[in-house]
C-alpha cells in the first residue's frame, strides 16, 4: 500500500509534485488548505518508500510558503508550528520505513485540516467535512493493527460529525444530494466494519473519500 501527503491551499496546491502556493493578494480568504492520505488497493503490495520519501522531501520546499500564507490567515501559531514538527516526525517514519507508523503520522497531521479550516473555510460544512474525513482517516490508520473495535469508533464519530450537513439549511439541493450519496456511502462502511474484512473497507473507504472530495 503506497501512501502520500498532499497540502493544498485555496484553487493551486503545494504539493509533492508542484512545491508551490496557490493564490496571494487579494485572494488570500480564500485559501484552503487539506491534507489526503491516498492508498493503492492491494494489501500484500510492496510499498515504494523511495517514492514515499522522495514525496515527503518534495513537501519540505512547499512548507516555508505555506506557512507563510497561514500565518497571513491568522491561524493559531502553536498549531502551525505544532503542524511543521508532525511533519518532521512523518520524515522520521517513513525513513524507518514503518507502515503503520507512517499511516498515525498522516493522520496526527491532518488532525490539524479542521483546525485550520475555522480560519479558512467559506461555509460551516466544510470544517463538517474535515471533521469527518479526520475520523475516517484514523479508522484507516489502524487496519493493519486490526483494532476493528477502534476503527468502528472512528466511524462512527465520522457519522456523527456528518450528520450535521443533513440538516444544513444554507446547502443548495444539488450539493445536498451529494451530500446524502456521501452518507449513504459513510453508513456502507460501517458495514464493512462489522465484516472485518480488510479488502471491503479499504473499496469502500477509497469510494467515500473520492464522494466527500468532490463535494
Amino acid at each position: 500500500m503506497v501512501v502520500t501527503a498532499k497540502v493544498e491551499a485555496g484553487g493551486g496546491q503545494s504539493s509533492g509534485s508542484s512545491g508551490q502556493s496557490g493564490q496571494t493578494g487579494n485572494e488570500e480568504s480564500k485559501k484552503k488548505y487539506d491534507l489526503k492520505l491516498s492508498g493503492v488497493l492491494t494489501n500484500n503490495e510492496e510499498i515504494n518508500w523511495d517514492y514515499i520519501k522522495n514525496e515527503v522531501e518534495l513537501l519540505y520546499t512547499s512548507i516555508p510558503t505555506i506557512t507563510l500564507d497561514m500565518y497571513q490567515l491568522q491561524i493559531n501559531k502553536e498549531d502551525i508550528l505544532n503542524f511543521n514538527k508532525e511533519l518532521d516526525n512523518l520524515a522520521i517514519v517513513v525513513k524507518n520505513e514503518n507502515k503503520e507508523e507512517t499511516l498515525s503520522q498522516l493522520t496526527k497531521m491532518y488532525s490539524f485540516m479542521p483546525k485550520f479550516f475555522q480560519n479558512t473555510a467559506d461555509e460551516n460544512w466544510q470544517k463538517v467535512v474535515a471533521d469527518t474525513k479526520n475520523n475516517v482517516f484514523n479508522g484507516y490508520s489502524k487496519l493493519d493493527s486490526g483494532d476493528w473495535q477502534g476503527i468502528a469508533n472512528d466511524i462512527q464519530n465520522a457519522t456523527s460529525e456528518y450528520t450535521k450537513l443533513m440538516s444544513d439549511t444554507n446547502i443548495n439541493q444539488e450539493k445536498q444530494y451529494a451530500i446524502n450519496k456521501g452518507y449513504i456511502m459513510l453508513n456502507e462502511l460501517q458495514n464493512a466494519v462489522s465484516t472485518q474484512d480488510t479488502s471491503v473497507f479499504l473499496i469502500k473507504y477509497k469510494n467515500l473519500i473520492e464522494q466527500i472530495d468532490n463535494l
